[in-house]
């Protein structure tokens, strides 16, 4: 048996999985009001505000916070209305958040996320750190990761436990917080 195994004894992402560990994540206020209130907001302008974009930034981004501020209200909506346009391709969407000062993978993949939490998911060090574990990922790193492969993984994973993909990056994050035996 190899080490991975040995730490997760049934091996897989599966419905179990996410039945076990999603209840254990604590929904914060602030990220009620992200899902909630502020992706519909999203939604209907098709792009972000930048009191908005600030308030995600703040749940996901803490660290980069002082940079996110100093930017543009125009560049903002500007790059958040091409990366969520209907016609931007998906492989597109990440890198052009990007291009914001500030802006990296994890925080990319959520703002993308509140946007269309159906069709997205949040990417980051403790999600692919669990999958790397269970041997879904080659790195645990997600600046190492490709975003589509993860997004696509997490989907897959997301339909085989019958529920959405937001669920399974809780209880990716849920197990990721479990003492190691």
């Amino acid at each position: 048996m190899n080490s991975s195994s040995e730490t997760h004894s049934s091996g897989v992402i599966d419905t179990a999985f996410v039945l076990r560990f999603e209840p254990q994540y604590v929904v914060t206020d602030a990220e009620a009001e992200i899902f909630g209130s502020i992706g519909p907001k999203v939604v209907k302008r098709e792009s972000y505000k930048r009191k908005h974009f600030l308030k995600v930034a703040e749940w996901k981004a803490i660290a980069a916070q002082a940079t996110l501020e100093g930017l543009d209200s125009d560049d903002i909506e500007y790059v958040t209305a091409v990366a969520l346009d209907e016609d931007t391709p998906n492989h597109l969407r990440l890198p052009f958040l990007k291009v914001l000062p500030g802006v990296g993978g994890p925080l990319a993949s959520t703002l993308l996320t509140v946007y269309d939490p159906k069709k997205f998911t949040i990417m980051d060090s403790r999600a692919t750190g669990v999958l790397h574990e269970y041997g879904l990922l080659e790195s645990p790193n997600p600046n190492q990761t490709d975003y589509q492969t993860y997004r696509k993984l997490v989907k897959s994973l997301a339909k085989g436990a019958n529920c959405a993909p937001l669920d399974v990056y809780r209880a990716l994050i849920a197990n990721s917080r479990q003492p190691n035996d």
